[in-house]
């Protein structure tokens, strides 16, 4: 049988570029010559938060150095989570579907490796160093030093809204579920769709004797997801602009470099319900913010000339 010869196929474009009237005299191809405007409407992809839920955790763990020694001008400190490892199967994170609900999923998280940055500050708030110690929370193991049975018990099991389910890795050779951590590292400050987790940590106590800190945890899991939205525009940003001027702060140089004078003052409105004729009463305070008579023109805000 001969092959059929089909003629030449048709060259698809987008439902907007369709709708464009012929061309005639005065038209405009956005293939050549792109629309430049505000648009009223934005069409975007969002990362859509579909479900989440939160934990609070807390432990207290060893720093790793001496800080009474290494950094003897340390008062005070604080931390922020940078990434959090774990493994999965039994004992560690498992994800389960539940039975007769397709669209839920039961999360067991167990040995969560937490990494914190801990900024050590003197006594006039100057940073001395930063230390990256670690803790285990939700540690499997009960006579691990970080194990509590109330506020750091071995597991916790979540329940979760995830509709489309959740992301796969092919690291192994094959396709295993998994939850994407949300850090601060460069192979993990993403979301990604699925299910996510994040931290976020505070210093509850800080012994700089022992060594030791306290930190809080909280640990929030949530389903995301993208999808196409239509959304309003209110324009575009402003940009705000920086300035190359020589740090000479005179008054001038601060007037110059600052914004344009206006007339701020607004008319009385001398009627119902306001009656603010009754402000020209005698007082010590003028309402432009000090006793002294006010200015006609609004005041130049002062800013930094770096």
């Amino acid at each position: 049988m001969a092959k059929c010869k089909c003629s030449k196929r048709p060259r698809i474009s987008s439902r907007i570029v369709q709708g464009i009237p012929p061309c005639q005299e005065g038209c405009v191809d956005v293939c050549t010559n792109p629309v430049c405007a505000d648009p009223k409407v934005l069409s975007m992809m969002a990362p859509l938060v579909y479900d989440e839920i939160g934990i609070n955790l807390c432990t207290t763990f060893d720093l790793g150095v001496d800080i009474a020694t290494t950094y003897p001008t340390v008062t005070c400190a604080t931390a922020r989570v940078i990434n959090a490892t774990y493994t999965y199967g039994d004992g560690n994170v498992v994800i389960d579907s539940l039975v007769g609900r397709p669209n839920c999923y039961s999360v067991t998280l167990s040995n969560i490796i937490v990494e914190f940055a801990v900024n050590l500050y003197d006594s006039t708030g100057r940073l001395v160093d930063t230390i990256y110690p670690t803790a285990v929370y939700l540690p499997s193991d009960t006579t691990a030093e970080t194990y509590d049975a109330e506020t750091n018990p071995s597991s916790v099991e979540l329940e979760i809204f995830a509709p489309y389910g959740y992301a796969y890795t092919t690291e192994d050779g094959g396709i295993t579920p998994i939850i994407n951590y949300l850090g601060y590292l460069d192979t993990n400050n993403m979301p990604q769709q699925g299910i996510n987790l994040y931290g976020i940590a505070k210093i509850l106590g800080f012994e700089i004797a022992d060594s030791t800190i306290t930190v809080g945890l909280t640990l929030v899991l949530q389903s995301m997801y993208y999808a196409g939205y239509r959304v309003a525009s209110a324009g575009r940003i402003d940009t705000p602009k920086g300035s190359i001027i020589t740090p000479d702060n005179t008054e001038c140089m601060m007037f110059v470099a600052g914004d344009l004078l206006d007339l701020a003052i607004k008319p009385l409105d001398l009627g119902a319900p306001f009656f603010e004729e009754k402000l020209k009463n005698d007082c010590t305070y003028d309402g432009c913010g000090s006793s002294q008579a006010c200015d006609m023109t609004e005041e130049v805000p002062q800013i930094e000339v770096k």
